[in-house]
């Protein structure tokens, strides 16, 4: 375990506290947050739509496996921005384990779709009967699953893919219809059930910032590697479909999209800016592995770079705060990774 307080002093010895001061537009932050989170969430409807149209040819043949498998990719790495918002309507639906369930421990995925096969064939391409079913056996991990092993596939990738798209549909509306969790956000005062302050709208997402990082860091990129002498490679997410870099990466850049639309001012752009850099730096590491995080963990040397990014993750999430609370009086709030 690397010494947190260390970390502190190399994060601070790389990116200076913020020089700059201002009065804090938390409703200005507010908006332009927001219209990142709709685009993300937007893209996430989308590309479920597409995954639940293209189960549907493949099942009646009119399509071939690897459409259908390009589809699940891109639903998948456009769910990953969205892994960092775990309150709300996330939060509220259980979406998380819903559509994208990991770490998974226990092999309940396969325990899941062994027992939602048990059903009647019928009823497998309805998305009714799989969201009566084990969680596990809903999302996109038990789509890869499928797609990888000897089970049969069709007709519940379709009902799946079905039920993957609707929690997408539904994640968009409970958002941003007229009464959604955006207009809660707009609607922050003494009276709000949730956000007492536009300030207090700044440190959710603020937090999921964090969390989001925490959740690469330790998770993504910590679980696999294991022990130095005991690497635990299928311990990665989505190893079967080898888009173990591709999920950290889309996540890293959700992370940025909303920094630098959402907190970046006139007054704090040279720091954000410097920040954005330094996230662009930890991506250009990402893409230079030759291979997935799944076989890079398995050899000394890869592992050692390995290592290396997640330490500047790391070193970039303490940046990020020192940043965001020196500059503009931010405190993280509780997240879903208390208590882990």
């Amino acid at each position: 375990m690397i010494n947190r307080t260390l970390l502190a002093a190399l994060a601070l010895s790389t990116l200076a506290l913020p020089s700059w001061a201002q009065v804090v537009d938390h409703a200005a932050i507010r908006e332009r947050a927001l219209s990142t989170l709709e685009a993300q969430f937007g893209e996430f409807a989308k590309a479920a739509s597409e995954l639940s149209e293209q189960a549907v040819g493949y099942c009646a043949g009119e399509s071939r496996a690897e459409a259908f498998t390009q589809a699940y990719h891109n639903a998948w790495l456009a769910w990953a921005p969205l892994d960092s918002y775990q309150f709300g309507p996330i939060e509220q639906r259980g979406a998380v384990l819903r559509i994208g369930f990991w770490p998974d421990k226990k092999g309940f995925v396969g325990r899941g779709l062994r027992n939602l096969l048990a059903l009647p064939e019928a009823a497998l391409s309805d998305p009714d009967t799989i969201a009566g079913a084990s969680a596990a056996a809903q999302g996109l991990p038990a789509i890869e699953y499928l797609m990888g092993s000897d089970l049969q596939q069709c007709p519940a990738v379709i009902g799946i893919s079905a039920q993957v798209s609707r929690v997408a549909e539904a994640l968009y509306a409970d958002w941003f219809a007229a009464d959604g969790w955006s207009e809660l956000t707009r609607q922050a005062g003494p009276d709000n059930p949730v956000y007492l302050s536009d300030a207090e709208v700044s440190k959710e997402l603020f937090t999921a910032m964090d969390f989001g990082l925490t959740r690469i860091a330790d998770m993504r990129l910590g679980r696999p590697m294991g022990r130095f002498d005991k690497p635990m490679p299928r311990r990665a997410e989505a190893w079967r479909s080898g888009l173990s870099f591709d999920l950290i990466q889309a996540q890293l850049s959700g992370i940025g999209a909303l920094l630098e639309a959402g907190f970046k001012t006139e007054d704090n752009k040279d720091d954000i800016e410097t920040l954005l850099h330094k996230l662009a730096e930890i991506q250009s590491r990402i893409e230079a592995f030759d291979a997935p995080l799944d076989v890079v963990v398995t050899d000394p040397i890869t592992r050692f770079r390995v290592e290396a990014v997640q330490t500047e993750t790391r070193l970039f999430q303490l940046a990020l705060t020192e940043t965001l609370g020196g500059g503009m009086g931010l405190k993280l709030g509780f997240s879903a990774a208390d208590g882990d």
